[in-house]
């Protein structure tokens, strides 16, 4: 056993997780969710005993947020963590004092476990190195003959330095800083969703068949993705009423990027940008064509590392001002609450997270059916996208706050108009409301 009393006891939050704690209620969570169904029922007992014993090799994450003089901070957790049975909720707002002051949760059912995190403890990098390290614990503890295959990070490993660092402070380049003023995003409306429920829809695909689409039209997968959710926006919601007012702001569609795919990182917390994709949509013959090659254009422009630098050091270049350094956190607070709900909520229309391939020893794959990821839809934001691959199943789930289904139904549609095969999920939020 690892005595992890030895490694860092607390933590200045990131750069990129300080907003969360401010700006967070009911409705805008900041929580995201990442799961996996096994091919069996899950034993709570036994996942339990894997999430105790995981915890000695992620000590970052066995932390509880602390109130200090000029920010929060993350400080040792000492409580037990419980597991908790999965109910109809999907990432409720993250309840420290029921969670004993934990910022994520583990959740069950039938045959599901399911990580929810909070964004200030980390990012969909972090935790799905997490969910792999929790399911070959689990099924290690099931006697099953598993193996790490240098993909998994075992409790009998021990943390890197590394794993806690600050990378978006690491890389800032106070020359390359430039602030570009960013317009306010359409906003998808509709009737909101009663008691901060969220409904969550998901289609499954063959990736390799979404992928021979994508490369027919010289896109990656992500770009013919955020080129077709910008068409069903504009067919469902804006298309012959762009006259309207509230028709003419730009539909923005931000795509996270895992930036330890472009700079050396193993951290666990927060390091992930944006790139966008924007268009004022109020002309009424806009193609699906003429958006894949404003996709590809803006994508390309936004990936250059000059360009990824800029945006990470801009946040930094913000929290290193002289005056906000050392204005007192209960200030900051009020500030940082009252400029995110002016603009920074409403400067996207909708998220779209492709998480990616996630592999697993092949010894673990007999029993693994799918992975899937959600993430959290809001107040403003009322609309969002995940997308995570298994194999040759990759499966997109559309999450919303709204009870209206159009987008979804547009968005699988076009897929099995070109004969794709679709299968569709849902958790049927209606029942719930």
């Amino acid at each position: 056993m690892i005595d992890t009393t030895k490694y860092k006891s607390w933590f200045r939050l990131d750069n990129s997780a300080k907003i969360f704690p401010e700006v967070s209620t009911e409705r805008d969570t900041n929580t995201f969710r990442v799961q996996i169904a096994l091919t069996e029922v899950v034993e709570p007992e036994i996942l339990q005993l894997a999430a105790i014993g995981i915890l000695e090799r992620y000590p970052m994450f066995r932390v509880r947020l602390k109130h200090g003089v000029f920010w929060n901070f993350l400080d040792r957790n000492t409580k037990d963590f419980k597991i908790q049975e999965m109910g109809h909720e999907v990432n409720a707002r993250m309840d420290t004092k029921d969670n004993n002051n934990f910022l994520f949760r583990i959740l069950y059912r039938n045959n599901l476990i399911a990580i929810e995190m909070f964004h200030s403890l980390g990012d969909g990098g972090g935790v799905i190195m997490f969910l792999q390290s929790l399911i070959y614990e689990y099924l290690k503890l099931k006697g099953y003959p598993v193996t790490p295959d240098n993909i998994i990070k075992t409790k009998e490993g021990r943390p890197l330095e590394e794993e806690y660092e600050d990378a978006n402070e690491k890389y800032y380049n106070k020359k390359n800083r430039k602030h570009v003023p960013e317009k306010k995003a359409y906003r998808i409306k509709g009737t909101m969703i009663p008691n901060n429920n969220t409904g969550m829809v998901s289609g499954i695909l063959s990736t390799k068949a979404v992928l021979e689409l994508s490369r027919s039209v010289g896109l990656t997968m992500t770009q013919y993705f955020s080129a077709l959710m910008m068409y069903v926006i504009y067919n469902t919601q804006i298309r012959y009423r762009g006259h309207l007012k509230t028709n003419q702001a730009p539909v923005k569609i931000f795509v996270p990027v895992n930036l330890r795919k472009h700079f050396p990182s193993e951290t666990l917390r927060n390091f992930s940008n944006f790139v966008k994709t924007e268009l004022v949509m109020t002309d009424d013959d806009i193609t699906l064509e003429e958006l894949f090659v404003l996709v590809k254009e803006q994508f390309e422009k936004g990936m250059t590392k000059e360009e990824l630098i800029r945006k990470m050091s801009e946040n930094v270049a913000f929290e290193k001002n002289f005056f906000l350094k050392f204005m007192p956190y209960y200030i900051k607070k009020v500030a940082l609450k009252i400029g995110y709900n002016m603009l920074g909520m409403k400067l996207n229309t909708m998220s779209l997270t492709n998480i990616g391939k996630i592999v697993f020893p092949e010894s673990m794959e007999p029993y693994i059916k799918d992975v899937s990821a959600v993430v959290c839809a809001g107040s403003y934001n009322t609309v969002n996208c995940a997308i995570l691959s298994y194999k040759d199943q990759l499966k997109i789930t559309i999450s919303r706050s709204i009870l209206e289904t159009n987008i979804e139904k547009e968005f699988f549609r076009h897929f099995t108009d070109l004969g794709l095969s679709v299968t569709i999920e849902s958790n049927y939020v209606e029942e719930f409301v």
